[in-house]
């Protein structure tokens, strides 16, 4: 057992693990400030550990001046069997979630995040919703496990409900060995490489089907699409910027932007935008554009996002 999976204290039961590379240093430092914000009874409890690559010295100290984090460096095994489709498109840092349930030997509960999310309130509430040991999101249309993989594995149910697992909960409640839990996604992944479209969701809707463990369903509130309503988007503890749309490049969030803008005056690290259109006009300075949609491509979005913007729109 490395000191990485040991509480910092008697009081810490609970792990909350992130995953990112150093271009996205900026989005899990607003991650960070908005869990900050809205979570302090959680965090007098929790430890956060970042699984990191090519993320320097300074891009580590930033976060940690937030909050203390643990860091980890993190290297995928399985790499080069992956399609090209999903390497391109996810990349070897999604893995990471596997390594959630190595930290239950000495946890009592786990939580993961994704990087692409806005906290806007408490989210400890999630912790009580995983009777059986693992909780996500149910997918908000009647779509099925086999939706993660190019045909149906045998052996499995394939026609199970489907789940989001962007943000995933877990308890030392969970009835199988935690680091054969961990030991088996990775196996996994590498045995049906080839067959993988959203690679880690899939195995690990495949893993709880394995061990026989039943997925508990969170609240739409802990993982609400950003695409959803402002009624429902409103009301969420988690906003979650699924697939290619995310706050950066395509929506406007008023927190997510105003914490994005402290985030790069506090520390000068800057989301990369090379829209050339804003690069020749000399606006990549400025925050607001730092995170635009792109005008070439996008006008009448890039357009709303201004009037949002101007507005100080909460969505």
């Amino acid at each position: 057992m490395t000191s990485l999976f040991t509480p910092t204290s008697p009081q810490k039961n609970t792990a909350i693990v992130l995953g990112v590379t150093g271009n996205l240093t900026f989005a899990l430092g607003v991650v960070l400030k908005t869990l900050k914000r809205h979570n302090a009874k959680l965090l007098e409890r929790a430890d956060v550990i970042v699984y990191y690559q090519n993320m320097d010295e300074a891009c580590r100290k930033a976060l940690n001046d937030i909050l203390p984090c643990r860091f980890e460096y993190y290297r995928f095994p399985h790499m080069e069997g992956l399609r090209p489709q999903a390497l391109r498109d996810y990349g070897e840092m999604t893995f990471v979630r596997y390594e959630c349930f190595r930290f239950l030997q000495q946890y009592e509960y786990v939580l993961w995040l994704d990087a692409d999310i806005l906290i806007q309130n408490d989210i400890s509430g999630m912790l009580a919703q995983i009777p059986h040991g693992i909780g996500f999101r149910r997918e908000y249309y009647d779509e099925r496990v086999r939706m993660n993989f190019t045909h149906d594995i045998p052996g499995y149910k394939m026609d199970a409900p489907h789940f989001n697992v962007g943000i995933m909960t877990a308890s030392h409640h969970l009835p199988a060995d935690r680091n054969a839990m961990a030991d088996w996604c990775y196996q996994k992944t590498a045995e049906i490489t080839k067959s993988l479209i959203f690679p880690d969701q899939g195995i690990l809707l495949l893993m709880c089907q394995h061990f026989g463990i039943d997925i508990d369903s969170l609240d739409e509130k802990y993982n609400c699409e950003a695409r959803r309503k402002a009624s429902v988007l409103k009301d969420a503890a988690i906003v979650h910027a699924v697939g290619h749309r995310k706050f950066w490049k395509y929506y406007y969030f008023d927190e997510w932007f105003q914490t994005y803008k402290e985030w790069v005056k506090q520390t000068g690290i800057v989301c990369e935008n090379n829209f050339p259109i804003l690069r020749k006009l000399g606006l990549l300075k400025y925050p607001l554009f730092q995170v635009a949609p792109n005008p070439g491509k996008h006008p009448i979005k890039f357009g709303t996002y201004l009037l949002k913007a101007l507005l100080r729109r909460k969505y």
